[in-house]
């Protein structure tokens, strides 16, 4: 073929596709110009391919379509351009979609050349879609299509379908209202046709009021749902509380589900039912979701008479579906101990998280916190070692307040999973738990000495410094490599003690009472790894230390294995760099943990603490608790006048030299309120009187000439309890019984 025939044939194929002439102006946008890459092989401009000017949106977008697939998108873009300008409304746009396609629209979206403009284009194109296929006026008038002629029928259920979800609330809407059978038959046949979007509606749908709307919801999800939505089928098939049409419509659904024969569907029982339930429930309760994202839940609403969906927060949606799941298994089984400790977990986990992690649990009729008080001590002792074991702190918080209130001195010495799990909690890795166990144990007020005694006073003296020091414990049998790692969990922020044994670590750890994890070379000897690990978690000293196991990446996944029956266990790949290793343990130890405390809250605490201090030793309980440790921070607090008091009452029931020297310092500090020193004057003289004279001469002389100097009346005749405890002999009682002049004139 010759040039000038193939420059005709290819005029000649544009013409034909070229719109005619424009009756009116659509845009007064100048032409745009032509670029040196227009021009084909045959010297033709992009004008030329075109021969007229588009400037309707049609035309526009009819050039736009044709120069690109010509191959001139650097041409087209400026034409796409001019019709963005022109901001075209959503019923022009679904015109152009409705002419070219959607295909279109997304092939222009993937040539480079042509964008961000027809990125901008695809997008108007899918939103002017959504809000025409989600219009309620047009799916409504689609539903009443149903009862039409079978062709009618047929295209208004590819409509539907094309709606995705939204589809099935006004449907179920009009099921819940409907009283007529054929139409109900229609409706229900619809749903069977609309495909995998409409099951998550279905699912929220088997929890509906009425009878009716669960067994259809039920009858239709046996032909859409896969096996991982049959978990909801399981209750209505198996719990007393769902009639008889509707349990056999979910066992029939199940066994369509699940690949079994429909006719066998004694197949299915109750107790698989129970088990499936109370496993799903776990799972959610051991899920945490530290993401702020909001996730997704369909919910039946009764003044709608439909499934609504919702966006929450993820955790919250694990927890409410953990919860629900947890009820349905308790259904089946509501005396089985397990289900009762899962489902008040659940629950108190969920009424924490809505109320916040600073706020109190609500309390009243109603109300989980007064669930947990009538569901007794053994119940929620059991929820308490539940939540620990599965690191879930919101529910351990609320199960340790309830057992303060309702606890007995039994708890301390019961042996639920081998340990008291109140004791336990002493060592769970969050400082708001270990604070609440420690006041629990107090409001038991126990009278003979138990494991963990020392721990508790260790609490309350972190309380009251604040914050503390964060330590942690190295077993490496290599001395140096066992350095290397102490030095690199040091620089995270850890005071850090190095030992060479799985027995030397496990001392270390009941010796010691700040520990925030223990980390366990994977190769360490005399305990092996095994036997270590074992032996932490058997003692309620150190059952809830989190373990850090550190060692090569080839063994990761067969340790791992090995040790995933233990809780609070991490494993990480060796390194000798601090940001590898942070990395790894950060989002594990803040998984367990609260968030930090506040200043306010950390005041709370300090002032609990002097409380129940100052509570040990007035109320003769020093044989169980010893309150050595607490007495620097004791005497840091004197000066803050609204701790002063329980401070110092606090030192008058320690039984060291060096408490006394404490009161005599603040008696003899003129810079203290004299009320302040009258309290420490009194608790010096008590603490004389109980545990014998331990101040040396200097001291006993400066206290002399304290009460010499003393003008306040109050605070005189405290200081004159201190003399009269230090036995002065004949001579000094007579010296003083002279100097004595009387208030008022003899007669």
């Amino acid at each position: 073929m010759s040039l000038n025939n193939r420059i005709l044939a290819l005029i000649a194929l544009v013409f034909l596709c070229a719109l005619s002439t424009p009756s009116s102006v659509w845009s007064q946008e100048p032409p745009p110009a032509t670029t040196p890459e227009t021009t084909t092989a045959t010297g033709l401009t992009a004008d030329d391919l075109l021969l007229s000017k588009p400037e309707t949106p049609e035309q526009l977008m009819q050039a736009v379509v044709q120069l690109t697939d010509l191959g001139h998108a650097a041409s087209a873009k400026a034409y796409l351009d001019q019709l963005l300008k022109g901001n075209p409304d959503d019923e022009l746009i679904l015109k152009l979609r409705d002419k070219y396609g959607p295909a279109a629209f997304l092939r222009l979206a993937n040539n480079k050349k042509l964008q961000p403009e027809s990125i901008t284009l695809l997008k108007k194109m899918e939103s002017a879609f959504r809000a025409y296929a989600t219009d309620p006026s047009r799916i409504n008038s689609l539903i009443d299509a149903l009862s039409g002629t079978p062709t009618e029928r047929d295209i208004a259920i590819i409509q539907l379908k094309s709606a995705g979800e939204i589809v099935a609330p006004p449907i179920l809407k009009q099921l819940s209202q409907s009283q007529d059978p054929a139409r109900n038959d229609e409706l229900t046949f619809a749903l069977t046709q609309l495909g995998d979007p409409v099951v998550p509606p279905l699912i929220a749908a088997l929890r509906a009021p009425q009878e009716k709307i669960r067994k259809i919801a039920a009858d239709v999800l046996g032909d859409l749902a896969r096996p991982a939505d049959a978990l909801y089928l399981w209750n209505p098939a198996f719990s007393q509380s769902q009639p008889q049409n509707v349990q056999v419509a979910a066992r029939m659904a199940l066994a369509k589900i699940l690949g079994k024969n429909p006719r066998k569907t004694y197949e299915l029982n109750r107790h698989e039912a129970q088990l499936v339930l109370k496993n799903a429930a776990l799972n959610l309760y051991q899920k945490h979701e530290t993401k702020s994202e909001t996730q997704p839940i369909w919910v039946w609403d009764n003044a709608a008479q439909t499934v609504v969906k919702k966006e929450l927060p993820a955790q919250e949606v694990n927890l409410i579906e953990g919860l629900r799941l947890a009820k349905e298994a308790l259904e089946m089984s509501p005396d089985k101990q397990d289900v009762q400790t899962l489902y008040l977990a659940m629950a108190l986990a969920l009424e924490a998280y809505q109320v916040g992690w600073n706020q109190p649990l609500p309390e009243g009729p109603g109300t989980t916190f007064n669930l947990a008080l009538l569901s007794g001590p053994s119940a929620v002792s059991r929820v308490l070692a539940l939540a620990m074991k599965q690191g879930h702190t919101p529910s351990a918080l609320a199960a340790l307040k309830a057992l303060g209130q309702i606890g007995s001195r039994t708890l301390l010495h019961e042996q639920l999973d081998k340990h008291s799990s109140l004791i336990a909690a002493l060592n769970y890795p969050d400082r708001r738990v270990q604070f609440a166990a420690a006041a629990a144990i107090l409001q038991l007020d126990p009278a003979k000495p138990f494991p963990g005694a020392n721990r508790v006073i260790s609490i309350l003296t972190r309380a009251l410094r604040g914050e503390g020091t964060q330590a942690a414990i190295v077993v490496d049998s290599s001395i140096p490599r066992g350095q290397t790692m102490a030095g690199v969990f040091h620089e995270l922020g850890y005071e850090t003690t190095p030992v060479q044994t799985g027995m030397a670590g496990f001392k270390a750890a009941t010796d010691r009472m700040d520990v925030e994890f223990i980390a366990l070379e994977y190769n360490i000897a005399r305990w092996g790894l095994s036997q270590t690990i074992a032996n932490l978690r058997a003692d309620s000293r150190t059952a809830n230390i989190p373990i850090v196991i550190y060692g090569p990446l080839r063994l990761q996944n067969k340790i791992e294995y090995s040790t995933r029956y233990y809780p609070l266990v991490k494993y990480v790949v060796e390194s000798e760099n601090t940001d590898d290793i942070g990395s790894q343990l950060k989002p594990f130890l803040d998984g367990l943990k609260t968030p930090e405390l506040t200043g306010e809250l950390r005041s709370e605490y300090r002032a609990a603490a002097l409380y129940w201090l100052s509570h040990i030793a007035s109320s003769q309980r020093t044989n169980i608790y010893d309150l050595k440790q607490a007495e620097q921070p004791l005497l840091d607090l004197v000066s803050d006048r609204s701790l002063a008091s329980n401070s110092l009452i606090t030192l008058g029931g320690i039984p060291t030299r060096t408490a006394q020297e404490d009161l005599v310092q603040v008696i003899t500090t003129p810079t203290y309120e004299a009320d302040v020193r009258e309290i420490a004057a009194l608790q010096l003289a008590f603490h004389i009187q109980k545990f014998g004279l331990m101040i040396d001469t200097i001291q006993i002389s400066a206290v002399q000439k304290a009460y010499q100097a003393a003008k306040d009346p109050k605070l005189n005749t405290a200081l004159a309890s201190v003399m009269g405890t230090l036995m002065p002999d004949s001579k000094v009682v007579g010296e003083r019984l002279q100097k004595f002049q009387p208030a008022g004139a003899l007669p």
